[in-house]
């Protein structure tokens, strides 16, 4: 399991090694909303946001 954290350290979100959420997706959109740089917890990598936030056609669901 990975932690994203922000430049405070503050946990945001957690996710499997393979990139995937399994927590912390409101408070992960928030911090892409504020422009916060958020970083991978045990590597200090950048987190890049688009694989979180990338849509498949029909994964999506539409509402009214």
């Amino acid at each position: 399991m990975k932690t994203i954290v922000d430049e405070a350290g503050e946990i945001i979100a957690k996710a499997t090694d393979d990139h995937i959420l399994i927590g912390g997706h409101h408070r992960l959109a928030v911090a892409a909303s504020l422009g916060k740089r958020l970083f991978w917890r045990d590597t200090g990598e950048p987190v890049k946001l688009d694989l979180f936030f990338k849509h498949y056609g029909s994964s999506l669901r539409h509402t009214a």
